[in-house]
């Protein structure tokens, strides 16, 4: 008999059993009913995340800040010019702004835009407002000396002299 009592495991080895054994019971039961859906909003840090885990769906973009390097240029402005040629009516084809205009005048297009645009780096091309190939020629830009919000575009044909024609314009500003 007493070797079956030298067998025995001691009351603190009965005791260390069963919290083990409640442990693991709570920590599976705890791996299969907590999900996402019971995490509360605004509860985990951005360092308990693992990387590459969140999608544009959990990101509030209205939260996040200006990319640093996006600071450099905050305003983008572009239009599409139809000037036909020989018609002396140029007209905005599309624009990224409402507010942008386009008028003929002086032998050249005065596109005007919401911004004083005299710190602001610009460039047009000769490029038609569809699909069709454009005629050969260059455009010329030059910040309006009567407004600071525009900025004249000449069109040239590859000769350098005047000629009407569709341009692209882009300005980006600071």
């Amino acid at each position: 008999m007493r070797k079956l009592t030298d067998r025995r495991p001691s009351p603190a080895m009965i005791v260390a059993i069963v919290a083990l054994v409640i442990a693991l019971a709570g920590t599976a039961y705890a791996a299969q009913t907590i999900n996402g859906g019971a995490i509360k909003k605004q509860t985990i840090g951005a360092g308990k995340i693992k990387h590459k885990t969140l999608t544009g769906y959990q990101i509030n973009t209205n939260k996040l800040g200006v990319v640093p390097a996006a600071q450099r240029a905050s305003h983008t402005y572009w239009a599409v010019v139809n000037n036909p040629a020989g018609a002396g009516s140029a007209a905005l084809a599309r624009a990224s702004d409402a507010t942008i205009t386009a008028a003929e005048g002086g032998g050249a297009v005065t596109v005007t835009l919401p911004i004083n645009i005299s710190g602001c780096a610009n460039v047009a091309g000769r490029d038609n407002a569809g699909t069709s190939v454009p005629g050969p020629g260059y455009a010329q830009t030059n910040t309006s000396p009567a407004n600071p919000n525009a900025i004249e575009v000449r069109t040239r044909d590859e000769k350098g002299a005047d000629a009407d024609a569709d341009f692209h314009l882009i300005v980006v500003c600071p």
